[in-house]
């Protein structure tokens, strides 16, 4: 892995304190680096418990935001009603699913720890 991408200290902090060293890891492929989050906890309404949760790494984060979430295997709600915005993109060599949800972020306010509590956020309201 090149030296492209390092994350600030607080992030590898928030990530060592809630996911074990062999829960995370970053990725590299073609200049691009994602976080990958082994076995990410699915809340209450669909059907998988666990899967593993991808976050692209954009050049210039943390000053560039964060965008978007992928899961691997696909979630799906127990009432066969999944939410909108939702595709399948190839990244790492696996089938993603990606979730395009949006929302303003703010350099020097947010951060990677932000980001994981929106993913959790969208997918309690989702679960609905």
């Amino acid at each position: 892995m090149g030296n492209f991408f390092v994350f600030p200290a607080e992030d590898i902090e928030y990530l060592d304190s809630h996911y074990p060293r062999q829960w995370y890891k970053l990725s590299e492929e073609n200049e691009k680096y994602a976080l990958l989050i082994k076995e990410f906890q699915i809340p209450e309404g669909f059907k998988q418990k666990i899967a593993d949760l991808m976050i692209l790494m954009p050049a210039g984060y943390p000053g560039v935001g964060l965008d978007m979430f992928y899961f691997d295997p696909s979630l799906h709600k127990l009432n066969n009603k999944d939410p909108g915005s939702l595709s399948v993109e190839e990244h790492f060599g696996r089938s993603w699913q990606r979730w395009s949800r949006h929302y303003e972020w703010i350099p020097g306010e947010h951060g990677l720890c932000q980001h994981i509590e929106y993913v959790r956020n969208e997918l309690e309201i989702a679960g609905l």
